[in-house]
């Protein structure tokens, strides 16, 4: 039987250590952090990243992960309602769209993975470096409240992140596409009109983008999207004035609600938007999935999803050739496998994302225009058609399927 280090107990991490500790794999997990009680940006689970739960039989486990099930979403253009769409159940059925706790996901994961006797939780535990032996990865090396430390393996997986150790020390070339945008991330008092019939709210105006969902801790989370390099200007004006620019583009009682809660706001916090990839997922006994191969824009919350389905698609390739004698050329073979299956849903996806920013952001007229041409065809559509159009593109690019 085989053994894999994984590096990162993130969404892909975590999963493909559960799946295959499942199969009797010697699995070792390295998280850096001594817990998962901190705040996480990408948490919305669409379906292409809530199906691979149903497959691995942990539909109950995720019910009971605190979460917000959308039923649609509304988008607002200069604070006027122009379009609106519904997760019918009739389409997406128990897999529409989730805002659920990063961290209540995690500790499920590493809970369940924990019930295998092949399965190990590092918690605290900084890998530093890779352990190479004739041009193979057989290791990581690290330190942890104990010191130093030293973890052998038939193949080391990099789970960790769009600042990967395991993808800087593996020196994978890699490719950045330029990103127009940053996110400021914070959260107001909760809205129990908009909580009891809960949507994502999109509210496009004078070159910004205002993003509000009511979340699992009875708030109203907020995503202002700036023009790259902004926030400092931000900071020194203050969040009451970043609150009295977003309710400029909102509607009225959206923008009712901000105004209110100018002084409370939660404390903002920056996400700086990165779109990139590895050109080589793999080294001789190593492999990188999730962000450490390909950190995914914001646009359309894919992220968390495709590492999930990263992680299911590299335990389909690993678990036959580790539950055996681990030999290294065949382990080499199944991550050039996942990553030829892998590459055209993440460059498709990436391709995607670039497009909506450079016209949402822009204050030309044919930006605001096309934006005006655009949603008066869609609102055409009935609410229920406009939802089953975005079924295919939530669900993924590619066919996904949990086959060990």
């Amino acid at each position: 039987m085989g053994r894999v280090a994984i590096v990162g107990a993130g969404p892909g991490g975590a999963v493909l250590a559960l799946l295959l500790a499942r199969r009797g794999v010697e699995v070792t997990l390295l998280e850096r952090q001594h817990d998962f009680a901190r705040e996480f940006r990408g948490e919305v689970l669409l379906p292409g990243g809530l199906e691979p739960f149903d497959q691995m039989g942990l539909w109950d486990e995720i019910e009971r992960v605190p979460s917000v099930q959308m039923q649609g979403g509304v988008l607002y253009l200069n604070g006027r309602r122009r379009l609106a769409a519904d997760f019918d159940p009739s389409t997406f059925g128990r897999f529409a769209p989730r805002w659920m706790s990063q961290p209540g996901l995690l500790e499920m994961l590493v809970r369940v993975a924990g019930e295998n006797a092949s399965f190990e939780l590092r918690r605290g535990a900084s890998v530093n470096a890779l352990v190479t032996e004739a041009g193979r990865c057989v290791g990581v090396v690290g330190k942890d409240a104990e010191g130093d430390f030293e973890v052998r393996a038939d193949l080391v997986v990099g789970a960790d992140g769009r600042t990967s150790v395991v993808r800087r020390q593996a020196a994978l070339p890699e490719h950045a596409d330029p990103t127009p945008m940053d996110i400021v991330w914070l959260k107001v008092a909760d809205v129990p009109a908009v909580r009891e019939h809960p949507r994502l709210h999109a509210c496009v105006g004078n070159g910004h983008l205002l993003i509000a969902a009511p979340v699992y801790d009875e708030t109203l989370q907020v995503a202002w999207i700036i023009e790259k390099g902004r926030f400092g200007e931000i900071r020194r004006r203050g969040i009451p004035e970043c609150l009295d620019d977003m309710a400029a583009v909102a509607p009225p009682w959206l923008a009712d609600h901000l105004h209110r809660h100018r002084e409370d706001a939660s404390r903002p916090f920056l996400l700086s938007t990165v779109s990139d990839r590895v050109l080589e997922w793999s080294r001789p006994g190593l492999l990188v999935i999730g962000d450490a191969a390909h950190t995914m824009s914001p646009v359309g919350a894919q992220g968390l999803n495709i590492a999930i389905r990263d992680a299911v698609v590299a335990a389909n390739h690993l678990v036959p050739v580790l539950e055996g004698a681990a030999d290294p050329q065949a382990i080499d073979a199944a991550n050039r496998a996942i990553e030829a299956e892998r590459k055209p849903e993440v460059s498709e996806v990436q391709r995607l994302q670039a497009r909506p920013p450079p016209v949402i952001l822009s204050q030309a007229w044919w930006a605001r225009a096309g934006l005006q041409l655009a949603t008066g065809a869609l609102s055409l559509l009935p609410r229920r058609q406009l939802g089953a159009g975005l079924r295919g593109l939530l669900s993924g690019v590619t066919d996904v399927k949990l086959r060990v």
